[in-house]
């Protein structure tokens, strides 16, 4: 996002302040005129939660002050770079993913894996891909201990560093070298980003397009933020580092399981620059069950802690003031788990005892309280600038208060309950036991407003405006902890091994039609190793062996399956029908191009239709009628087109949506904004023919597979044929609902 352009910033930092200050007096009145002398412990403490809420705000208030926008710079060239994987157990497909992207990046590099399982099948993947194989006698250190170990064996002038799950795009390297033009940089960061939008992690609105992720707010605002301060930090993959820095710090920080954020303080305190480069360029496997997310955040959390007491920037030599403020902000994080807990457990608490922390809570209380609480709510949403989602960070911080309060015990017990857990990638996993505090939560929460009202009606209790209050508290954690008990549920366990990425790509398939052999033409969707959706106009075949061959750029992929289970609908006087397809064995050749195209091409295709940021009150206040001109309504659209662009050969392309004004298409033609193009929908038999130019285009910058998502405008909107295309696709849309 570029934030140079980003309107209203002034009044967002005036509504800062005011929160701020609103927030202080609030505090104070608290202190000096609320406290219950009976209950001494129990008014301090939330009183301590207040503050500690209000501390967190002020240094994220100071951290997104005014976050950077970079402008890409040339790469440097003819510097040496290798490329670092460590890796201990992830699955052997997993890794080949990664390798391939690597051996895909553009500028010239080594790949080193390092492989601490000491696995034989690991040093047989990496013979075959010609990558560097090394496994270290003596397993140290965890993860910082491998990377090392790698730095003995690299005289690379430049690393950059991937987890065994994130597969880098071609043009990784030459996006972030040129950020070394400074010879003080010591590295180059860019977002972890995660394809698997099914994960735990994720929430997705498919009709608005819309993804929200738990770590959105770090990476899309934070780290920006971070970036202004120089403050911005490794977060241990997706990352260029000079080797000469790491050289004055002894290599990777080993002093904390999480060695990026302890790496990232040695480096800026020896007065080393950072860069945030705020652009996808890699994608992993989000943590997709319950259990793997609470490992990875326990672990966060006791690394957290080492780096606070063992290692806390406040007292380290050569930072700046600046920078270590944005590093308080990161290390005290794990406290947020006693202060929901002081929350949670505080309406139960005065429902159940009519003990207060306070010495009355009455309307003069709401008069304070409301104000403080709607201005603090607004002020964050807004400088968050769209990446916060108040609600369903609190949903977030409910369903994982218990697991950075156990983390601080794990990291007080001895060293050998402190083991390097990896977050577990590719497999199915499922725990109850991780739900057990929020459902105590909402039963406890539940039985204390049940407690008070029988009490109340019984006429053994006449404090009804304290019980009203408390009980919409407690209603309100229920709530967030009913939404997280929902929502884990379904993500106990993963029903399938790979995500299934939604990429529209044409395709022709054959089967026996019972007279010879019956050729068509389909989209595919869904695509993994293992399996495929088609859509198709016409009936299902009856056949269940089927020939497929993939439209990709740059070369088609032939291959056999079978059909497991298919859907029919009627659309606008066709039959649509939807076939699930169980792909047989792909020789490898062919499987490893199937991979390269979804790491490199599909991924980066499928997430550009959706948004990660939602406007702001600001922003809609803001927005002019000029700024986003109202867009037709857009059906996702599953039909093959035949797309001429002048006297280009005319190339089979997927319609990826459709209005009755345009649509977008993507095709191996390079085309340019403003340019003619014939399209010719094929619909069963019939063909559509439609006429149209190019209002945008978003060219993929991946060499072997060309490929360009145009957005087109027809030269007659809400024409005939368009409201009849708009009308099939609605229709289609009824499969995968």
């Amino acid at each position: 996002m570029d934030f140079r352009n980003l309107k209203g910033e002034r009044f967002r930092r005036v509504i800062a302040v005011l929160a701020v200050a609103v927030t202080i007096y609030y505090l104070y009145w608290r202190v000096t005129e609320t406290f219950n002398p009976n209950a001494l412990f129990f008014s301090w403490s939330l009183w301590c939660a207040e503050v500690f809420g209000f501390f967190t705000t002020l240094l994220f208030y100071f951290t997104v002050w005014k976050p950077t926008t970079r402008e890409t710079p040339e790469p440097l060239e003819g510097r040496t770079v290798d490329v670092l994987i460590p890796t201990i157990n992830e699955p052997v497909e997993v890794l080949r993913k990664t390798l391939l992207a690597c051996n895909d990046l553009k500028y010239p590099h080594r790949t080193l894996v390092l492989d601490d399982g000491g696995r034989a099948e690991i040093r047989e993947l990496c013979e075959e891909l010609d990558c560097l194989y090394l496994a270290r006698e003596e397993h140290e250190n965890a993860k910082a201990g491998n990377l090392n170990f790698g730095l003995e064996h690299s005289e690379a002038e430049f690393v950059a560093v991937f987890d065994a799950d994130h597969a880098p795009l071609p043009h990784f390297i030459d996006r972030l070298l040129g950020y070394f033009e400074d010879d003080e940089l010591g590295f180059a960061q860019a977002p972890q980003e995660f394809y698997n939008i099914d994960s735990f992690q994720h929430r997705v609105s498919p009709g608005k397009k819309y993804i929200w992720a738990e770590q959105g707010l770090f990476y899309y605002i934070i780290q920006p933020g971070r970036d202004h301060w120089n403050a911005a930090y490794f977060v241990g993959t997706c990352a260029i580092i000079r080797r000469k820095a790491l050289d004055d710090i002894d290599g990777f920080a080993t002093g904390s399981i999480t060695e990026d954020m302890l790496t990232s303080i040695r480096l800026q305190s020896e007065g080393w620059g950072s860069a945030y480069h705020n652009e996808p360029l890699a994608y992993g496997i989000a943590a997709e069950t319950i259990v793997p997310f609470h490992i990875q955040r326990r672990r966060w959390g006791l690394g957290g802690w080492q780096v606070f007491f063992k290692a806390n920037p406040f007292f380290i030599k050569g930072l700046s003031f600046p920078q270590r403020l944005c590093y308080l902000a990161s290390l005290i994080y794990p406290f947020e788990g006693f202060q929901k807990l002081v929350f949670y457990v505080t309406p139960p608490i005065i429902l159940f005892t009519g003990v207060l922390p306070m010495h009355a809570i009455d309307i003069k209380y709401l008069l304070h309280f409301i104000p403080y609480y709607a201005i603090s709510i607004y002020a964050f949403n807004e400088m968050g600038r769209g990446y916060g989602g108040n609600l369903l960070l609190e949903q977030f911080s409910m369903g994982k208060f218990l697991t950075y309060i156990s983390s601080l015990f794990a990291f007080l017990l001895p060293k050998r309950s402190r083991k390097f857990a990896v977050t577990p990638k590719g497999i199915s996993a499922s725990a109850g036991r991780y739900l057990t505090p929020q459902i105590l939560v909402v039963l406890v929460s539940i039985t204390a407003i049940v407690w008070a009202l029988t009490f109340l009606m019984l006429g053994d209790r006449s404090d009804e405006f304290i019980i009203a209050v408390n009980s919409l508290w407690a209603l309100y954690n229920t709530g967030l902890g009913i939404g997280i008990i929902q929502y884990a549920r379904k993500k106990f366990s993963q029903k399938r091994e790979n995500f299934r990425i939604p990429d529209n790509v044409p395709m022709f398939y054959r089967y026996e039609n019972g007279e010879g052999r019956e050729k068509r033409i389909a989209i595919a969707d869904n695509l993994t190793h293992e399996g495929i959706s088609i859509m198709t106009i016409g009936k299902a075949p009856s056949e269940r062996k089927i020939d497929l061959e993939l439209i990709l750029p740059g070369g088609n992929i032939e291959t056999e399956g079978y059909i497991t289970h298919s859907r029919t609908v009627k659309a606008n006087g066709h039959l649509a029908s939807r076939l699930g397809i169980k792909l047989n064995g792909m020789p490898r050749s062919r499987r490893d191009r199937l991979t390269r195209y979804l790491s490199s091409s599909s991924i980066s295709k499928f997430l550009s239709e959706y948004s990660t940021r939602y406007e702001t009150h600001l922003d809609r206040r803001l927005k002019k009628d000029e700024d986003l001109p109202e867009r037709a309504r857009r059906a996702r659209s599953w039909l093959p087109a035949i797309v001429t662009n002048g006297d280009s050969r005319p190339r089979y392309s997927a319609i990826r949506n459709v209005s009755e004004t345009g649509c977008m298409i993507a095709t191996e033609i390079p085309v340019e904004p403003g340019s003619p193009v014939k399209i010719r929908v094929i619909v069963g038999q019939d063909i559509v023919e439609l006429d149209g130019k190019v209002a945008r285009t978003i060219r993929l910058p991946v060499e072997d597979f060309p490929e360009t998502l145009m957005g087109i405008e027809f030269d007659e909107p809400e024409g005939k044929s368009a409201k009849y295309l708009v009308k099939i696709a609605d229709q289609i849309g009824e499969l995968v609902e």
